[in-house]
């Protein structure tokens, strides 16, 4: 028994640095485990985001082909001079180069919304590989700390019931901690999530304060140049709804608690009507139209804002509830460490060989007369 001894003695400096690092590096298993789902949820939508520019990208080479040959066609402009009909041919070449904006449009917010994913995506990978590092920590320590008890507890310890006790209590312990980190991280992914939402539609209201701005100039005989800014802060507006609605369908894959939000329209205005029914009232109308989409846009952020807000308050319930598993994983461990300790105090002062309480043997005294 004194070898024995002898050996916990030796261990016991190295038992308290294996029980601190796995103490430290507990998350990273349930860490890792969303981590991975989140990347692997951006892989998908890039994967799909990625055949979608490709035909927006075919479309849109199309559409320019279209435009360039109608646009260029000097047959086709003779016929229809001669037929007296020069604005139809106008108008139908006006259609040609809309249709080929909108094809360019939808391919730059693809691409944009592509862009967001990649930064996203390169963020998760670093976060991930810090994750992997801690848990490669924590594996190494746990076997080691696995094969240092072992060593001094070979086989089932019936003599010592209070040791088998401790190690169910911690088991229990680490199962419910690590259920309890699981919850924590995917909310906090929501709250990351919805929180980058909202940063999207504030810019999205912002440009829409500025197409109303450039509306307004417009009714006031703006030009074509306020019409072509006006185009481009709703074309902004639409880009920055597209990636928000986005982030809010990724935030409902990691938790069913987050709701849709309000449909977002932002308004479109049409080239044609600019050329050939510019005027005072359709421009009118067009601002009534902007005004429509920043009401949607108010709607919207009310209820995103409560939303991130629920998101909020469970996040930080999680985070209270995982702390509170987190000590009574470590009193579970300190537990299990003072049974041991105690088994080794028993070891060393030579009561190995004592009698389970209830029994007596042949060399004991008689119990005391009652």
């Amino acid at each position: 028994m004194a070898s024995l001894a002898n050996k916990v003695q030796e261990a016991a400096a190295r038992n308290s640095e294996l029980l601190r690092i796995l103490l430290e590096t507990d998350h990273a298993a349930p860490d890792l485990e969303n981590q991975n789902a989140y990347i692997a949820d951006l892989d998908k939508q890039l994967s799909s985001l990625e055949k979608r520019i490709a035909t927006l990208g075919h479309e849109r080479f199309k559409e320019h082909n279209d435009h360039e040959k109608y646009r260029d066609s000097v047959l086709k402009r003779f016929a229809y001079r001669v037929s007296g009909k020069t604005e139809k041919f106008a108008a139908k070449a006006e259609k040609e180069e809309r249709d080929y904006f909108d094809a360019l449009q939808k391919e730059h917010q693809a691409k944009a919304e592509r862009d967001s994913l990649t930064q996203m995506r390169s963020e998760a990978q670093t976060a991930r590989n810090d994750l992997e590092a801690r848990l490669g920590r924590h594996t190494q320590a746990q076997q080691e700390l696995d094969s240092l008890y072992d060593s001094l507890f070979q086989g089932p310890t019936p003599e010592f019931p209070e040791e088998d006790s401790s190690e169910r209590n911690a088991a229990d312990a680490s199962r419910a901690y690590h259920d309890s980190r699981l919850r924590t991280e995917a909310e906090t992914q929501v709250v990351s999530s919805l929180a980058q939402a909202q940063q999207r539609l504030n810019a999205a209201a912002t440009a829409t304060e500025e197409a109303l701005d450039y509306s307004r100039m417009d009714m006031s005989g703006g030009g074509s140049l306020t019409d072509m800014m006006e185009r481009n802060a709703l074309s902004q507006a639409e880009t920055q709804v597209s990636q928000m609605m986005s982030l809010v369908s990724q935030a409902q894959r990691m938790s069913p608690h987050v709701q849709a939000l309000p449909p977002v329209r932002i308004a479109q205005d049409s080239l044609m009507s600019d050329v050939f029914f510019d005027n005072i009232f359709t421009d009118m109308d067009f601002h009534d139209k902007i005004k429509g989409s920043k009401d949607e846009l108010q709607r919207c952020g009310g209820a995103l804002r409560a939303q991130l807000a629920n998101a909020q308050a469970r996040h930080h319930a999680c985070e209270q509830e995982t702390s509170a598993k987190s000590q009574a994983l470590k009193d579970a461990r300190l537990e299990l460490q003072r049974a041991r300790e105690r088994i080794f105090e028993r070891i060393s002062g030579g009561e190995v060989g004592t009698v389970p309480q209830g029994q007596t043997s042949a060399d004991d005294p008689p119990p005391p007369y009652q």
